[in-house]
């Protein structure tokens, strides 16, 4: 065996290895190690140490349920990076491959959930799930008045969205982690450029009927429903203007004194103007204006 194939075989091992870790301890966060390793090992490397780290949490989760959550929680979004990288070897658009890979995702952590809340008793699994996101939204929104009713209608949504973003920050970030670890990108986003990403124009249309159902009133399952489906948009949105503004960026070749200062901005204050920057964007086209005031100005 060469030299050049050890070595490659030992950083394989290694990405395999902080994949596990940083899901672990990053949650949705590690998604770029995971895309790398799914882009760079066979799939049979990938599915593995993903049915051994989650096998290893039930196991130790037997005793305490937490384990058991944080093992569907790490299944669903190992299941979602490697079901769209599995769609993309066969070609299939990226849109749909996001489509069929969240909702992979999803049905794995619903079917999971749904045996925890069964066999270890609901009550008490779901208030240490929902108490923690009551005190985030809280610090998060100042003065925002969230039950934890309100957090459990919405937890859908919530684990849809971190789904969401675990794909998105798994694409944007993977080619990073790929030469880091001085790993051959096999493939790359069926059809998807980073910098071009923008939401198929239908969810404009479902995000503005679920706001006006919103609007109207307490509609019972129904306003339920356009909560959820409202935090899954706003996700989506979010990276279409996250998608802007690193296109600004670039454009104008920025500093790296400032694009570090705009994204530390971003995290700190102004993630949710990035929601409606996004959304905005469907009708402004802020990349176009960008590229065509370059152009008169020059």
């Amino acid at each position: 065996m060469s030299l050049l194939k050890i070595q490659k075989n030992r950083n394989l091992v290694l990405l395999a290895v902080v994949s596990a870790l940083a899901s672990l301890v990053f949650s949705f966060m590690g998604a770029p190690f995971l895309r790398a390793l799914s882009v760079s090992a066979r799939s049979l490397v990938f599915w593995l140490t993903a049915t051994l780290l989650i096998g290893i949490l039930f196991a130790a989760g037997t005793a305490d349920y937490k384990l058991s959550e944080s093992a569907i929680y790490v299944g669903a979004i190992w299941m979602t990076l490697g079901s769209y990288s599995e769609f993309e070897k066969r070609g299939v658009n990226w849109r749909a491959a996001c489509l069929f890979a969240v909702a992979t995702g999803s049905l794995f952590a619903f079917a999971g959930y749904f045996l925890v809340l069964r066999n270890l008793g609901a009550g008490e699994v779901l208030k240490d799930v929902v108490e923690p996101l009551v005190l985030a939204v809280g610090k998060a929104v100042p003065g925002t008045q969230v039950t934890t009713d309100d957090i459990m209608q919405m937890l859908p949504g919530i684990l849809i969205g971190s789904l969401v973003g675990s794909l998105a920050f798994g694409l944007i970030f993977e080619a990073k982690v790929a030469r880091i670890f001085g790993m051959k990108r096999e493939r790359v986003a069926s059809g998807l450029r980073w910098l071009e990403f923008k939401a198929p124009d239908s969810l404009i249309w479902v995000t503005l009927i679920s706001l006006l159902v919103w609007q109207v009133g307490p509609l019972g399952l129904v306003s339920a429903i356009c909560g959820n489906i409202r935090i899954v948009m706003a996700t989506i949105f979010f990276f279409q203007g996250l998608s802007v503004v690193e296109f600004g960026l670039r454009y104008y070749r920025l500093s790296f004194f400032t694009r570090a200062l705009t994204y530390i901005l971003i995290i700190l204050q102004f993630a949710p103007i990035l929601v409606f920057v996004g959304f905005v964007d469907y009708w402004a086209d802020f990349r176009r204006l960008i590229r065509k005031k370059s152009k008169t100005i020059a």
